[in-house]
């Protein structure tokens, strides 16, 4: 048995145990999304980049999927997230830091 296969056995053993679209328990999930809240919430107040606002937003959107197993929720949760990561993706573009606060950053991240 190559490892390959094996991988794929131990996968389809876990989902018929326990089926569920996420490949870990809600409370990781939660952890997870927390953490990252806080890690984007927090480069937001440093930076003021608004594509770091945006991914603090989108985690807790998909804690929704635990509620139901609704086929219709499970869509919409991806299309707001597919929404958001790519108004992250434009804003990226759009809002670029001018060169002055670009040489502030990089002198000060020398300093320290």
């Amino acid at each position: 048995m190559n490892l390959l296969n094996m991988l794929d056995s131990i996968a389809q053993i876990s989902d018929a145990e326990h089926p569920s679209i996420f490949p870990f328990g809600f409370s990781m999930h939660i952890a997870l999304a927390i953490i990252s809240v806080i890690f984007f919430a927090y480069r937001f107040a440093t930076q003021k980049r608004p594509f770091q606002l945006i991914f603090a937003i989108a985690p807790p959107i998909s804690l929704a999927l635990w509620i139901s197993d609704n086929k219709t929720l499970f869509y919409a949760v991806g299309l707001i997230e597919f929404i958001l990561i790519l108004a992250a993706l434009i804003s990226t573009f759009i809002c670029k830091p001018k060169k002055a606060e670009e040489a502030a950053d990089a002198k000060k991240s020398e300093e320290k």
